[in-house]
């Protein structure tokens, strides 16, 4: 666990809501989705190879009243986000953003970091600890996905108290990077407010290489 905690991570952002935004740069954290926000529909799926009806009962329930907050893996070697897929799937086609980001040891308690394990079978579940079926539940993903190295941060709440507690999982801004296709006088605009709020974030923009070669265009990027 302590090894996952001292990665660098990638989210990835849409600039559409430009409250959203402005509220992970200044409040410092992302929000935690419940499993059917999440964008692929085979999210909380499993099989039941149980016979206690009470206890598959339970086990939805529980997934109602959990949270999870994806997070992508800066891959070893890997300078700046350039993969242009993931611009492409969660960064609005390349008009949003991308924070780079490290995990704060405060405020975060009962959060906890899971790799994700890509499996083209969903997760069995036939009884025993609920908290340990639903972080197996939400911690599969179909190889499709195996490109994202997703790490998973997962908090299990009370399900009493679940719609008054944080629904935000609190982290570290190191830099953020703006698309290929945000125009310069709207990066520059972000800049001008991502420093007054925190002059310690870099501020990039992802800009396309001119010729290149394979199936992908090639990124680099310009600090701002």
């Amino acid at each position: 666990m302590a090894d996952l905690k001292n990665k660098t991570y990638y989210k990835f952002q849409k600039l559409e809501k430009f409250e959203r935004f402005i509220e992970i740069v200044a409040n410092k954290r992302l929000y935690g989705a419940v499993y059917n926000e999440l964008n692929d529909p085979m999210e909380g799926k499993f099989h039941w190879s149980g016979s206690d009806k009470d206890e598959l009962k339970n086990i939805y329930d529980q997934l109602k009243a959990t949270r999870v907050c994806s997070l992508l893996t800066k891959q070893e070697k890997q300078i700046f986000p350039n993969n242009f897929l993931m611009w492409s799937h969660y960064a609005d086609s390349h008009k949003g953003c991308c924070f780079e980001l490290q995990i704060t040891g405060m405020y975060n308690g009962g959060w906890d970091l899971y790799e994700v394990k890509y499996d083209d079978k969903i997760p069995i579940v036939n009884g025993g600890d609920i908290h340990d079926n639903i972080k197996n539940i939400l911690s599969v993903k179909h190889p499709i996905w195996k490109d994202e190295h997703e790490v998973r941060a997962i908090k299990i709440y009370d399900k009493k108290k679940f719609s008054s507690l944080s629904e935000y999982y609190h982290v570290i801004i190191k830099a953020i990077y703006f698309g290929d296709k945000v125009k310069r006088e709207k990066v520059d605009f972000y800049k001008k407010i991502i420093t007054s709020i925190d002059d310690s974030i870099n501020i990039f923009w992802i800009r396309e290489e001119k010729g290149f070669t394979g199936n992908f265009p090639k990124l680099t990027y310009k600090k701002m």
